[in-house]
This record gives structure tokens, sequence and C-alpha cells, in this order.
């Protein structure tokens, strides 16, 4: 029986979406581990990219996994990094996330809240974290904008349009491989566009499509 050496980062407690499918993550780990059919790509993020189905609009023979999780955070997407990416042996990381980072500028069921500064500070630490692990392990990450959004009370649109500028202008500068796809998805160039999402989050199908075709254009499926 072959001896296969799984890291599993466990759960991390406080309520964190991505233990929600640690144990589902580790099986389908250990199956590519065991095989040793490592993917071309390994996505990565929140719900954006969890709830992409990403075969059905790059049609490739690439080996495409998806260890993207509703809810998540820069903060837990790195505590997870070496279970699901690193040890995967992709060519590629691909990574989204930040959404759910700039949430945190709301107040909690606590009232506690993060500033701008402290959120933008905690996430680039984060982001810069996962491109040292990908380079460490010959990994060429890939770096997608945030999304553009046009959320509703109580959550404030100012304080969001920011960030997620503030953020992209950052990814830009990395000199990594740069997925725009917050230009494509907004009219005005802070929200949106609604033919692109139903709920000013997330993507619809439409959205996807202009998604996949700014991905399929700057990668090699």
């Amino acid at each position: 029986m072959k001896k296969i050496n799984l890291i599993r980062p466990g759960f991390f407690g406080k309520h964190v979406p991505s233990d929600e499918r640690r144990i589902e993550f580790d099986i389908l780990n250990e199956q590519i581990l065991y095989l040793e059919r490592y993917p071309d790509y390994v996505f990565l993020g929140d719900s954006i990219t969890d709830r992409w189905d990403i075969y059905a609009y790059i049609k490739t023979d690439k080996f495409i996994v998806n260890r993207a999780v509703s809810g998540e955070h820069s903060e837990f997407l790195l505590k997870r990094f070496d279970a699901d990416c690193v040890q995967l042996k992709p060519e590629y990381a691909v990574i989204l996330i930040g959404t759910n980072d700039i949430f945190r500028t709301h107040p909690d069921e606590m009232g506690i809240r993060e500033s701008e500064d402290e959120v933008f500070i905690n996430w680039k630490n984060n982001i810069n974290e996962m491109v040292s692990k990908c380079e460490n392990a010959d990994i060429k990450p890939v770096l997608c904008s945030v999304i553009p959004s046009d959320v509703r009370l109580p959550f404030d649109k100012e304080i969001r349009w920011r960030l997620t500028e503030k953020m992209n202008d950052y990814l830009k500068t990395m000199g990594k491989i740069y997925i725009d796809y917050h230009s494509k998805l907004t009219e005005d160039g802070k929200s949106i566009s609604k033919k692109y999402s139903h709920d000013g989050i997330h993507a619809n199908a439409h959205g996807y499509e202009v998604m996949a075709k700014i991905l399929i254009e700057n990668l090699q499926f």
C-alpha cells in the first residue's frame, strides 16, 4: 500500500466556512497524491470561485481543481494554502480573494469591526505570503482582481469601492500574472453591472462567461 504524507490543516474553529469543506478537501487531496496526477490549475478563493462551474465555460484537457470556499477570507485561505495548493503541485495557482475581507469593515454580531487600513494590511500580508509559498514550490501565482460590487445597506458602498480599488492596484504592482476581471464587469468603474450579477456581489452566468473569456485570453488552456 502506497504511503501518502497528506497535509491536513485541521479545523480552525470560530465558525470558519472552510471547516465545513475540510473533510471533503482532505479526501479529494489524498486521491490526487495517491494517483500522483497533479493538476495544471488550482483555483482558490471565496464564493465567486466556489460557485463557478469552470469546466462548463472552459473547454480544455487541462486538469483543473477548484478549492474555493464560499465565505472565505484571505486569513484562512493562507492557513490552508499548503494543504489545498502547495501539496497538489499545480503549475498555476489562480487566486481570487478579498471580497469577504472587505466585509470586516462592517460590525459583526459583537459590534467588532476592522478599519480600512487594518483590512488592507492584513489582506496584503496574506497575499504576499501565498505568493511566496507558490514561488518556493515552483508554482506560478495568478492574481485575479477583486470583482466590482454594488452592496446594499447596511453595508457601505464607498468603503467597498475604495478597498477594492486599493487591493487591485496593489495586485497590479506585484509583477505576477494579473487577471483583470474588474474593468470588464463594471460600466461606472465601481459597481458590478446588473447584467453580470443578480445580487450585486456574485457573478451570474453571463458574468462568469466574461470572466472565463478573460482567463482564456491570459492563460494556456
